[in-house]
């Protein structure tokens, strides 16, 4: 019996880790914030070292009808952020 409420312990206990793991910094969404307002002002290249923050700015853009291109580079990645034309 210890040993199957130690198993569902630790299993919950990892289950709890990988959830949060998985939300973005506080630094992450400031980051997404910034991007936002740039690509609100016209801005369509961004860059980062950080593969998070390119994963958060692909699904950011999904949502709001965004193309996402993403190039690896020496340093990180260039990301391209433009408005998906309509389909009539």
């Amino acid at each position: 019996m210890r040993k199957l409420v130690a198993a569902l312990l630790g299993s919950a206990c990892l289950t709890f880790c990988l959830a949060a793991s998985a939300e973005p910094t506080p630094a992450d969404q400031k980051w997404l914030e910034v991007v936002e307002k740039m690509v609100a002002k016209g801005e369509q290249t961004v860059s980062t070292p950080s593969e998070e923050r390119v994963n958060l700015l692909k699904t950011w853009g999904t949502e709001k009808g965004y193309t996402v291109k993403v190039t690896k580079t020496d340093t990180g990645y260039r990301i391209e952020v433009s408005k998906e034309l309509a389909q009539k």
